[in-house]
């Protein structure tokens, strides 16, 4: 299961790159929490429809939001840039 779970986050952080212009280091889901809380409509709705079909994860984007900052804490500890 982890790695359909990795994959999953593979695909998610290249469509963010692809369609987006995003960072490869963020999911769309998380992309769609962070740009919706901090005002951006577009986004909002987004996060909204991918919380929709994620059903069964309760606030799925919120979800994986924090998942992708825990995971840039660790890369940036380990690293040392903390």
């Amino acid at each position: 299961m982890n790695r359909l779970a990795n994959l999953m986050t593979l695909l998610s952080q290249t469509l963010n790159v692809l369609i987006y212009n995003g960072s490869p280091d963020e999911t769309v889901s998380g992309r769609s929490y962070r740009e919706g809380s901090a005002g951006n409509q577009v986004w909002e709705r987004r996060r909204k429809v991918i919380d929709r079909l994620f059903f069964w994860e309760k606030n799925h984007c919120r979800q994986s939001h924090l998942k992708d900052v825990s995971f840039a804490a660790i890369i940036a500890e380990r690293e040392g840039w903390l």
